[in-house]
């Protein structure tokens, strides 16, 4: 197949790490992936280049940032006319974006089926829009309009977890053109490797007890803070850029001095950060963006063989308690003292950590996604 993926972030962001796994094991079965992404750099032109058998075009940023990512002028021309010189056999938008979703239905002119990927509740009381105040409150409204009716238009929908399936159904998708494929867990890319090994590594003392956070998005900070509060002796790792507010919100806290912001780890060095943590953690807000997402660390965390304290939102309460690869946790008092039983209780890290690396290894492997996936593409494509 043939098969072109537009993504709405910049590159190594959001949604691009969940749309480049699955273009990654695409490529590996003899498909043609083209994937096309935001540049961090340039602002007038796009570049390409190869990627594990991915064709990668970073795509120039000028306005991206405008209101929300994806409108960059530029940007969603050149989409635009790409799609429609070139022919493809699927085009996989990720999320309703104008740079992920308009060049699709222009490529709809050449032929191509159009699978529409959900892995963000956008619209609504909730929704990662829902912001006391907009630049440009127009777009708001239009994406809560866009979101269901780029769905509703495509021939495919793929939802990252079953809260979305759901939605996608209530809204009036036909059941059997939506498929449920969560993230999956890059178990070739994060290695299982000792606390002690990766902390001689990095130069961070044995004795220290550590909590870890991976992301970019850095929010819902102040459920596991003060947490951490209440253990005197434990540091907070956020891996990933440092983040100002982050600073604040420890500074607030009372933590400042046990915080320990990695800045941005690249994908071969993360292993070693996720290692030093003894524990892992997710907190959640219950909202509506938070219980329709299914959050791609958690599937790293459980890569890296780390227990982790969840807060019971959304899909990955069922994950937790299908896998027992955790402690769920509802409030900040509920995590201190799920921290708190996790450091006294070695065996129970271990065993817990145990069981997220064996459940990445097989059902929540990315191997298995794509097999789901493209399984789908072909069902799509042989119907008229």
């Amino acid at each position: 197949m043939k098969l072109l993926f537009l993504n709405h972030n910049y590159r190594y962001l959001g949604t691009y790490e969940r749309a480049m796994h699955i273009a990654e094991g695409l490529a590996h079965r003899g498909h043609q992936v083209t994937l096309m992404t935001v540049s961090r750099q340039h602002r007038w032109k796009p570049t390409w280049s190869i990627s594990n058998g991915v064709r990668v075009a970073e795509m120039p940023n000028l306005g991206q940032n405008y209101s929300g990512e994806g409108y960059g002028p530029l940007d969603n021309l050149l989409r635009c006319l790409h799609a429609l010189t070139h022919r493809y056999d699927i085009i996989h938008m990720f999320d309703h974006k104008p740079n992920a979703s308009f060049a699709s239905f222009v490529g709809r002119l050449r032929g191509a089926k159009l699978i529409a990927d959900w892995a963000d509740w956008w619209g609504g009381p909730g929704g990662i829009n829902d912001v006391p105040k907009r630049r440009v409150p127009a777009v708001g409204k239009f994406e809560e309009w866009w979101e269901i009716r780029s769905k509703l238009w495509a021939d495919g929908v793929v939802t990252i977890s079953t809260v979305l399936r759901q939605r996608a159904l209530d809204v009036g998708c036909s059941p059997d053109r939506v498929v449920c494929i969560p993230n999956g867990a890059a178990t070739d890319l994060i290695r299982c490797i000792p606390v002690t090994e990766a902390r001689q590594h990095l130069g961070v003392p044995l004795d220290r007890k550590i909590v870890g956070f991976l992301g970019m998005g850095q929010g819902d900070m102040e459920i596991v803070m003060p947490a951490i509060r209440q253990l005197p002796d434990v540091w907070f790792m956020v891996i990933g850029p440092k983040n100002q507010r982050v600073l604040n919100q420890a500074q607030a806290f009372g933590i400042a001095d046990r915080l320990w912001q990695t800045d941005f780890v690249p994908d071969e060095e993360l292993s070693w950060y996720l290692a030093c943590a003894d524990v892992m953690c997710l907190p959640l807000t219950d909202r509506a963006a938070n219980r329709g997402r299914l959050p791609g660390k958690m599937m790293y965390y459980m890569a890296a063989g780390r227990p982790t304290v969840v807060s019971p939102v959304g899909d990955v309460t069922r994950l937790v308690e299908t896998y027992r690869v955790g402690l769920l946790a509802a409030n900040e008092q509920q995590f201190a003292e799920a921290l708190h039983i996790l450091f006294e209780d070695a065996a129970l890290r271990e065993e817990l950590g145990r069981n997220a690396r064996r459940a990445a290894e097989t059902d929540l492997n990315w191997e298995r996604r794509v097999d789901e996936l493209e399984a789908f593409y072909q069902r799509i494509l042989q119907e008229e």
